[in-house]
């Protein structure tokens, strides 16, 4: 219904199409419902078939974290869409370091997607 993507409302949409507006209607529900559902499926599978979790402990410097990133994603075979300084900034905005000794304040969970996605929290 491309009518509905040039700003036509339900019921112009609807006379072009030779058809009812609350067929109209009806039809915008049901595909917003399954792209809805499509965006939940594509979630789903990230999360659990094709991720790998890597926890980094409280205390750990930083500058020790990319090595260490780079090694799992070296052993699962996955190639990172993220550098040493990508990673370094995800780091650092995902855990409070501390300036002076640049450790990291709180346990951190690196993940690394099958698409080669870096994520932490």
């Amino acid at each position: 219904m491309k009518e509905r993507g040039l700003g036509l409302t339900q019921a112009e949409t609807a006379t072009r199409l030779g058809t009812t507006r609350a067929n109209v209607s009806m039809l915008e529900s049901r595909a917003k419902k399954n792209l809805e559902k499509a965006r939940d499926t594509l979630k789903a599978y990230e999360l659990t078939v094709s991720s790998h979790s890597i926890r980094i402990a409280k205390g750990t410097k930083v500058r020790d974290i990319p090595p260490i990133v780079l090694r799992e994603g070296d052993r699962w075979g996955i190639h990172l869409k993220a550098n040493l300084v990508d990673i370094v900034r995800l780091a650092r905005s995902s855990t409070k370091a501390s300036g002076e000794s640049g450790t990291v304040m709180k346990d951190l969970t690196i993940t690394i997607m099958q698409n080669g996605k870096v994520t932490a929290s």
